[in-house]
């Protein structure tokens, strides 16, 4: 692969940077580093992509659309369709203004329709083996990633995680080979942050119509065999030292109807072809043939970017429907939506002129809001067909066409978030080669919940929810069906989310909706618009109370008028949708803030009541403890006076005692003395008996016998 290096010394080979700059730096870390980083790209080269489920497909699988099942594919093999109803504002051909007297409101062109989406998935890719393929670009060098990992030890992964990542990637079905093409922007950016990108490369891939990844797949284009996955040569310039290099934000388109077609892919990038300013390029991926495109009469801006592409039929020709169509010469891009402005390019020298500026007439101008949002490219534009049935000519006459996109609005200052807030539109844009207007427009998508982002990105716009953009229309099958056989049309998107993901999303119904919408009935209904008299696709006013009042305005002038009113109602339906957000986030976090204060209250008045409780237990323990004690004490007195009433018993039953031994002794002494003295009176009276002159002593006796006891 060549590189276009630029210096102020001029150019130095790679062999000579290589010597001058990075010898140096290649330490041996880095040297064993980047052969293992070569033997494992090597190794991994055909396994990283599958998943555990998915059969081994290669080039040589034969992909051709015979092998379709009869009836159209079952889009519901990964699972079913949820409902979604998609809010949006369709266009009447009715406007305000002054000379009507009156403001259009935006719920007057209010429209709502149902579609199916489902569960996302995502793709990944290999950054072992970009690594090793990218390994001898002179702006490879790993030394901030390894200096930033520091010096203990450290992985392979991690060194590539810090290094590379993949961002944008956009695809197209190619019919003709019955697989998707995709490009993804791989970016370097070894200091480890994604908004400090030293180069940026554009890889293909492809996948099956099952959206297995096919490696080593070889694509045969005119006499042409293009193996992929590639980095494509797109004419980068760089300064050894300097960053941002580059293609950024790729979109590709096919065009419709053309045999074999070659893909476009639009970038942009910074060279010195630009003064070194970021402009637009297209390129060719497989002719590699790269081009930068310049508007004619225009000072170039210091960046442009966001540009929406699409083919136009032309008029010429145009008669003859039966004739192969040959590839266009030209691309058309919606430079801008406000005013609604459309460029036509040169495919072979890049070569821009503006041809379509919108401008309402100020009697038909209704007011909006001022606000800070914009709607800015998103998807390719692709062609609405008439019907779901294959013909010669589905997309009808080239004096109405239609096309579908989904372009995005950037919301800056809304729900005071810090950073714009980037969502996807579904929007339809109505032409006859030469005169341009929106028909309808959706309210931004998120696509419900689970489908994209988690509950929780969703609940976060300011934050990790933040971006949302559709970057490719990777297919429209017409000829769909469910699990059941029912018919459904299924348009394929990729998607990316907060710049780190790369997801493809399958939206059922889209055709329906359009074929539903008052604004493109007439378009619906055509078989031939030979002149620009059937332009504008916007039915007429018929009966409205306003039709006497709309006669001296061209149908075009109203249609015109009125899509400047889709564009505003759609921004300011975004600005409301994050608005909304936010609101309910700050609701949410208000009513958890509520339900925690009541929560702490609760458990306060809990805690308070608890230590109440405890108080009042405390007391009561403590009144139990005294009474206890004052029992106690009771009961010790109580033992005290009895211990002293038995004591006192005691010694009275004692001094009793005493008393009664006493009385006992005194009574057997008395007794004694008693029986001594009757002892000794009957031994007197015997005496007297045997001597009875002895008279004193009977006497004697008689004064003894009179004593009182004691």
């Amino acid at each position: 692969m060549p590189f276009a290096h630029i210096s102020e010394k001029g150019p130095l080979s790679v062999n000579q940077i290589l010597s001058n700059k990075m010898r140096p730096f290649l330490t041996r870390r880095i040297l064993i580093a980047c052969t293992s980083l070569l033997v494992l790209s090597l190794l991994f080269h055909h396994s990283y992509y599958l998943r555990e489920h998915d059969p081994l497909i290669s080039s040589r699988v034969d992909l051709s659309p015979h092998l379709e099942p009869e009836g159209g594919k079952n889009y519901e093999g990964r699972g079913l369709f949820k409902p979604l109803w998609i809010d949006g504002y369709d266009n009447t051909g009715i406007p305000g203004g002054e000379y009507l007297g009156r403001n259009l409101s935006c719920p007057s062109l209010a429209h709502s329709a149902q579609i199916g989406v489902q569960d996302s998935f995502f793709l990944h890719d290999n950054f072992l083996e970009i690594a090793g393929e990218l390994d001898s670009h002179p702006m490879i060098d790993y030394v901030p990633a390894i200096a930033k990992l520091g010096d203990g030890p450290f992985t392979l992964d991690k060194m590539l995680d810090s290094s590379w990542d993949r961002l944008a990637t956009a695809c197209i079905w190619m019919p003709d080979h019955n697989v998707h093409l995709c490009v993804s922007r791989i970016i370097f950016h070894p200091g480890g942050r994604k908004d400090r990108c030293r180069i940026s490369f554009l890889r293909g891939q492809i996948y099956s119509e099952s959206w297995i990844h096919l490696d080593r797949y070889k694509l045969k284009w005119k006499d042409q065999e293009i193996t992929f996955p590639k980095v494509f040569d797109t004419d980068t310039e760089f300064k050894l030292g300097g960053a941002l290099y580059g293609p950024e934000d790729a979109r590709i388109i096919i065009e419709e109807g053309v045999d074999d077609a070659e893909p476009v892919v639009v970038f942009n990038m910074i060279t010195s072809h630009s003064d070194w300013k970021r402009a637009m390029w297209v390129f060719r991926p497989f002719s590699e043939q790269s081009r930068i495109l310049t508007v004619r009469g225009t000072e170039r801006p210091k960046k442009e970017k966001n540009w929406a592409p699409f083919f136009v039929r032309e008029l010429e020709g145009a008669s003859n429907a039966t004739l192969q169509r040959q590839p266009s010469t030209y691309i058309h891009f919606i430079w801008r939506f406000e005013p609604l402005t459309v460029l036509k390019c040169h495919l072979s020298t890049g070569m821009c002129d503006v041809v379509f500026e919108q401008a309402v007439l100020p009697a038909l101008s209704s007011q909006h809001d001022d606000h800070d949002g914009s709607l800015r490219g998103g998807t390719q534009l692709v062609p609405i067909p008439l019907s779901k049935l294959k013909r010669d000519s589905p997309f009808g006459s080239p004096n109405v066409q239609a096309f579908v996109s989904f372009p995005r609005t950037h919301v800056e200052k809304a729900g005071g978030c810090r950073q714009a807030v980037y969502r996807p539109e579904l929007a339809v844009l109505v032409t006859n080669t030469t005169h341009f207007y929106l028909t309808y427009a959706s309210e931004a998508l998120d696509f419900s919940e689970g489908i994209v982002m988690d509950a929780a990105a969703l609940a976060d716009p300011c934050g990790k929810g933040r971006i949302m953009i559709t970057n490719s229309i990777a297919r429209w099958d017409l000829n769909g069906r469910d699990s059941n056989g029912k018919p459904m049309d299924v348009m394929t998107l990729s998607l990316s989310v907060d710049d780190a993901t790369v997801q493809v999303l399958m939206v059922a119904g889209i055709w329906d909706l359009l074929r539903g919408l008052p604004s493109l009935a007439t378009y619906f209904e055509q078989k031939k618009v030979d002149t620009i008299d059937g332009f504008p696709a916007v039915s007429d006013v018929g009966d409205s109370e306003y039709s006497p009042l709309l006669e001296p305005f061209a149908p075009y002038e109203r249609a015109n008028a009125v899509g400047w009113d889709v564009r505003a109602c759609l921004e300011e339906s975004a600005l409301r949708y994050v608005n909304a957000r936010v609101d309910s986030v700050k609701q949410a976090q208000e009513k958890e803030k509520e339900l925690q204060r009541i929560k702490a209250e609760q458990e306060k008045k809990k805690a308070e009541e608890e230590k109440k409780k405890a108080e009042e237990e405390n007391k009561k323990a403590e009144d139990d403890k005294k009474m206890a004690e004052e029992e106690k004490k009771k009961a010790e007195d109580d033992k005290k006076k009895t211990e002293e009433e038995n004591k006192k018993a005691a010694q009275h039953a004692d001094e009793d005692k005493k008393k009664a031994d006493a009385k006992k002794v005194q009574e057997q002494k008395a007794l004694e003395e008693k029986v001594a003295q009757e002892k000794k009176k009957a031994e007197d009276n015997k005496k007297v008996e045997e001597d009875p002159k002895k008279e004193p002593d009977d006497k004697a006796q008689h004064v003894t016998d009179k004593t009182p006891a004691a």
